[in-house]
């Protein structure tokens, strides 16, 4: 019963949160210039979506939960629309009444299946011990801030190199209704002086609140990139989120923090709430064949080839060299829509993939094998400052092993 309670209470204590938000950031939308043309604005999709996340919640309140075959029912029958729509997508020539069939029925089962999620995410983090105590509230033991997401179409964010070396300069949000043609004018406006690359790419999910994450038909990877954002969430109250926009080696070790927790995550979530066997049966007959290519390993081997032509100084010859596998993927049925400076950049703030050749991807792989657990890897991971806290911690904790 005290559980109940507690979990109530860190519901009103975001609704009261949120309630001043939302209101502050309609003040200031009316106050403040509005983003560029391009750009994504986050202050209107910010308004948009809280109340209506707040309105189902306890309109769900009132009417009572979902049973769990109810819930295996709706997250399955979402899932396997997604497929469809994704298929649909892909086909030539599309099937526009049927596809907008299709995306209506969706869109019916989308407020049940993030607060499905939500919960089933929510009870992994208990059982793994990240909660934590919340202000007003100090006698409860919560996860806080609470999981809460928005499935949503995807978010264009626009990267920046220089040609000469591999090396994020900016990364900008941009607007959901960008057209390709338009992501295509960003890239050529922003390397029309010769010296930058420039690449326009959609994101799985972006750190608002609530965050902005885009329909999966992938079970796991849907739930990794919920828990992965909540992460970025969770720091954002701690001294590494803080320091988020300090530097590109803070936004990598963020990244990586929450890479490396999502994937851990969503891997308890699918293994404690799987799907019913008939939709896994269904989502396998639906999604295409992947093809037989190690593309981790092969972007690993162009980054490093690619950075030794570029330490050279040999850039023409390490574009080619970039475009010629770019060709070579497409021949193998892995489409990628360019392969440049900016396309390397933009993955090095994961340091635990293959693009990236940083070390604190090692490093911070090591401090999870250290700790011994994700909860007690996401705290220590918390109170990093600068990529020495992070040395000075694994040396620490090398002298103290047995």
């Amino acid at each position: 019963m005290r559980r109940w309670f507690a979990r109530y209470e860190a519901w009103l204590l975001l609704f009261l949160i949120g309630g001043v938000c939302v209101a502050g950031a309609w003040s200031i939308s009316l106050i403040i210039p509005p983003p560029a043309h391009d750009e994504f604005n986050v202050l209107r999709w910010e308004v948009r979506h809280l109340p209506g996340k707040w309105l189902y919640l306890t309109g769900r309140f009132f009417s009572g939960g979902l049973s769990s075959e109810e819930e295996a029912e709706r997250l399955g029958r979402y899932l396997v629309l997604t497929a469809r729509i994704d298929s649909l997508e892909r086909a030539t020539p599309l099937d526009e009444q049927e596809l907008r069939r299709l995306l209506v029925e969706r869109d019916t089962l989308e407020n049940d299946v993030e607060a499905i999620i939500e919960g089933r995410v929510t009870a992994v983090l208990e059982e793994v011990g990240l909660e934590t105590s919340v202000p007003l509230f100090p006698d409860a033991d919560l996860v806080f801030p609470p999981v809460d997401f928005e499935l949503d179409q995807p978010l264009p964010v626009i990267a920046v190199s220089p040609k000469e070396r591999i090396e994020l300069l900016r990364r900008r949000l941009l607007r959901q209704d960008l057209t390709a043609e338009e992501a295509v004018r960003i890239e050529e406006s922003l390397e029309a002086e010769g010296d930058r690359s420039a690449l326009v790419e959609q994101v799985a999910g972006i750190a608002t609140y609530p965050s902005l994450v885009v329909p999966r038909s992938d079970y796991q990877r849907l739930v990794e990139t919920v828990a992965h954002e909540w992460v970025h969430h969770y720091l954002f109250f701690r001294p590494l989120g803080q320091r988020f926009f300090s530097s590109v080696e803070l936004q990598t070790m963020n990244e990586t923090v929450a890479d490396l927790v999502g994937q851990e995550m969503g891997a308890q979530v699918v293994n404690r709430y799987p799907l019913p066997s008939e939709f896994v049966e269904e989502l396998e007959k639906l999604l295409p064949e992947e093809p037989d290519v190690d593309l981790g390993g092969i972007l690993r081997q162009l980054r490093l080839d690619v950075e030794d032509l570029l330490r050279q100084g040999r850039v023409e010859e390490a574009e080619a060299l970039m475009e010629q596998r770019r060709r070579e993927l497409s021949e193998q049925g892995l489409f990628i829509r360019r392969i440049n400076q900016a396309f390397f950049a933009a993955r090095s703030v994961y340091a635990n993939t293959p693009a990236s050749i940083d070390p604190l991807g090692s490093k911070l792989g090591l401090l999870r094998e250290r700790t011994g657990s994700v909860a007690a890897f996401l705290r220590a991971a918390a109170g990093l400052t600068e990529a020495a806290d992070l040395d000075s911690l694994l040396a620490e904790m090398a002298q103290i092993a047995p």
